[in-house]
């Protein structure tokens, strides 16, 4: 592996960008077929998706039969064109992740190969790419990834223009699709936040002229042309209910009232700086250092920019009232780019040991962190295959990194990377999926033979994506009453059919009608409904299926 030894002849042909995508993207598909998807977040978008392809309306969204404004249509429609072309599966719904995924090491790539040296830009690809969060986010089948991309493009193509690369401004046309496409996929805030950066840029350096070179008209009128047929087609197919919901609960209601009250804390975002950029993430640390002392001592447009992007997305995100593991994903494009000049320095210097200790004892922490998820959520002889392989490569690391150079170092851990990916892949991703998923009920659900069913108290939506048949949800009548009372509340956003439990309590359901009951309630249930002569027809991993009997 002669590739961080001489990087220079690697990448001057184009086919870099090719292999990179192949690699990327086969690399973060593996095994995909195998992972389950999941509650409560995956299966509300591969339900969505799936209710798109089978009602043939690609405009309105809708889950449960009924019209759903949680998110726009963008990856609703990525989703379902992969149903559409390869069927319903776990692959095909996790599709659109991994190749937005495999763009965005691309899209680094070639970003920085533009504004630093190409062994740089190899490197913040490599960091970035076997980044903890990115890794995941290259698998779940939620909007994350792709936002990512059109929102780092967005960026990208900014800079490009601000410091006209190529000696052309025109890479500003780029940054307002982008931005564009980032709308139609997370909403208001894919323009809100890059046009703050940029904002900021520009003021800090008081480069107001820069404003008229920015092609605003051509911009607007390209931003307006890209985003806005799909909300005008909303606003006059349900008016103000999507105002109301998009705008209100999903967007305004997100950013002042807190949808997980116990997550409002100070320190939640850098919490989850450390760990979305394991094993990379205490080098991550010495990099914003040395890179904001660089910035002090001499004059960067890159780093001004690089940081003025990590601070308005913390900062941002940091004041609003709900808080998501995954709202700063989009800084570890920044973070990979400083860590990764950070990392070229040290190799340069041959500082063999501080490269192992930045970076293996992280990563030997996460192998630790895996070793722990695998005797949670495996058993027999997957546990022990798993458990052998992580601990092989950790001690592999640690005796094969004696007396060996910096870059032999790196590539050392580089590979322990991939083993542990490995692993994950095969066996720790699928099995903690299966933990979180409804498959196994959807299974009983269709095998039972049964048309009405309801969940006692809880909810699986990835049954309804597998089974095909729609449950209502149990819930006592004063949370129904108060879901109906008030508008613009957090309860909105749920829209599966419930049903309330005392009017459920008062005549029993129809004699065909399945009840789905987890073990900590099964004695609640039973105690509620001792009028009924209910009969268990099965326990099964945690769950207790009745039906009245006849």
């Amino acid at each position: 592996m002669k590739l961080f030894d001489d990087v220079s002849n690697f990448t001057a042909s184009p086919k870099i960008y090719g292999v990179l995508f192949l690699i990327s993207f086969f690399g973060y598909m593996f095994f995909n077929q195998a992972i389950s998807i999941t509650d409560p977040v995956e299966s509300n978008y591969a339900l969505t998706a799936k209710e798109m392809v089978l009602s043939a309306d690609w405009v309105s969204p809708r889950i449960y039969g009924n019209v759903w404004f949680d998110k726009p249509i963008l990856f609703y429609w990525l989703t379902a064109l992969s149903f559409q072309l390869f069927g319903f599966s776990e692959w095909a719904a996790r599709l659109a992740p991994a190749l937005f995924a495999a763009v965005g090491v691309v899209l680094l790539y070639w970003f920085v190969s533009k504004t630093n040296t190409r062994r740089s830009a190899l490197l913040a690809v490599v960091i970035m790419g076997t980044s903890f969060e990115y890794i995941l986010l290259a698998k779940l089948v939620i909007t994350d990834m792709v936002f990512f991309v059109f929102n780092c493009a967005a960026l990208g193509f900014f800079y490009l223009g601000y410091v006209k690369m190529d000696g052309t401004k025109r890479w500003y046309l780029a940054a307002y699709v982008s931005m564009a496409l980032a709308v139609l996929t997370k909403g208001p805030i894919g323009v809100l936040l890059p046009t703050l950066v940029m904002l900021l840029v520009i003021l800090l350096q008081r480069n107001w002229t820069e404003l008229k070179e920015m092609y605003l008209l051509t911009g607007v009128l390209l931003f307006a042309i890209v985003a806005l047929p799909w909300y005008a087609a909303m606003y006059t197919l349900h008016g103000m209910e999507f105002i109301n919901n998009f705008f209100g609960v999903h967007n305004y209601l997100r950013a002042t009232v807190s949808e997980h009250p116990k997550d409002n804390v100070s320190y939640y975002y850098l919490a989850v700086f450390v760990l979305s950029m394991l094993p990379w993430s205490a080098l991550a640390v010495k990099a914003l250092i040395q890179g904001y002392k660089d910035l002090r001592s001499r004059k960067s447009p890159l780093l001004l920019f690089l940081f003025l992007w990590i601070t308005a997305y913390f900062g941002f995100y940091s004041l609003m009232a709900t808080k998501y593991l995954t709202y700063t994903f989009p800084i570890l494009f920044p973070v990979a780019i400083l860590t990764a000049i950070q990392l070229e320095r040290m190799l340069a210097q041959g500082k063999t040991k501080e490269i192992f200790y930045w970076i293996g004892v992280p990563a030997a922490l996460l192998m630790v962190g895996y070793m722990i998820a695998a005797y949670r959520y495996l058993a027999g002889w997957e546990l022990g295959l798993a458990t052998a392989g992580l601990l092989l490569f950790l001690v592999f690391s640690v005796w094969k990194a004696r007396n060996r150079t910096a870059v032999d170092v790196f590539k050392l851990l580089c590979l322990c990377q991939l083993g542990s990916y490995i692993i994950l892949s095969l066996f720790i991703f699928p099995a903690i999926a299966e933990s979180r998923s409804g498959k196994e009920i959807a299974k009983s659900m269709v095998d039972l033979g049964v048309e009405k069913i309801g969940m006692y108290q809880f909810y699986s939506t990835s049954a309804v994506f597998y089974s095909g048949k729609v449950a209502i949800k149990l819930i006592p009548s004063s949370e129904v009453t108060f879901r109906q009372a008030k508008e613009l509340d957090w309860s909105s956003k749920y829209t599966m059919p419930t049903q309330g439990i005392v009017e459920f309590g008062a005549k029993p359901p129809l004699s065909d009608r399945l009840i789905i009951v987890r073990g900590k309630q099964r004695e609640q249930f039973l105690l509620e409904t001792a009028r009924f002569n209910y009969q268990l027809l099965k326990d099964s991993k945690g769950l207790s299926y009745y039906s009245i009997k006849e």
